[in-house]
């Protein structure tokens, strides 16, 4: 059995945030499951889904679903697969696992800038801290920024348009934690993977963009 985005249950979706900051990725998508029900397999709107292999696992199948790809997230696999008949249900209000997924990719862009800062706090170019150089100081600034906009639109309640400006918000904050990472980024299991999966999720399950709209 598939959802678009899980039925909303009387639940505070912004704990994800919490998790995600604390424990990453996996974690925080297994709680945010686990906290709409824990049976269902959460359909983006293109009828793609993206999660943790043990929460795929767990779902209700009846032999539909199409496995694409594995992607390893440090110890863990995370699973994209395909659900035929999946997709919008008509309703333009985000669905629960939407919004919670929102507060989940807050939590892990703030858990990606803190590990760049901290890696950066341990380097130096010309006896200088890394993190004190003002090209430096000034991309973290952009992406904090960039983090309380995506703050103050989830906690409003967003709609579609809105949840499509936080995944945005949230990519570009992604994209200079990994820049800011270096070549460290970029190893197979260095925090690169996480940051890339965090993204997927957002093409996976965002709203599409509409005109207008960048």
């Amino acid at each position: 059995m598939s959802a678009t985005g899980i039925l909303a249950a009387p639940t505070d979706l912004a704990r994800g945030r919490a998790v995600a900051r604390e424990a990453g990725i996996v974690a925080a998508l297994t709680f945010l499951h686990a906290e709409l029900g824990g049976t269902l397999l959460p359909a983006g709107p293109s009828g793609h889904a993206f999660v943790p292999e043990t929460v795929a696992r767990r779902c209700d199948a009846f032999g539909t679903e199409r496995r694409l790809a594995e992607v390893r997230v440090g110890p863990d696999t995370m699973v994209a697969l395909y659900v035929p008949g999946a997709g919008p249900g008509g309703d333009d209000r985000p669905a629960a696992w939407s919004i919670g997924l929102g507060w989940v990719r807050l939590g892990l862009a703030e858990r990606f800038l803190a590990q760049a800062a901290e890696h950066l706090r341990g380097r130096r170019v010309q006896e200088t801290v890394t993190l004190n150089l003002p090209p430096v100081r000034v991309l973290l600034a952009d992406a904090a920024a960039g983090l309380a906009e995506a703050h103050a639109l989830l906690a409003s309640g967003p709609d579609a348009t809105a949840l499509h400006r936080v995944h945005r918000a949230l990519d570009e904050a992604g994209r200079v934690s990994l820049h800011l990472f270096g070549a460290t980024g970029f190893l197979a299991d260095g925090p690169g993977s996480e940051i890339r999966a965090a993204e997927l999720l957002g093409e996976t399950y965002g709203p599409p963009a509409r005109q207008g709209e960048s």
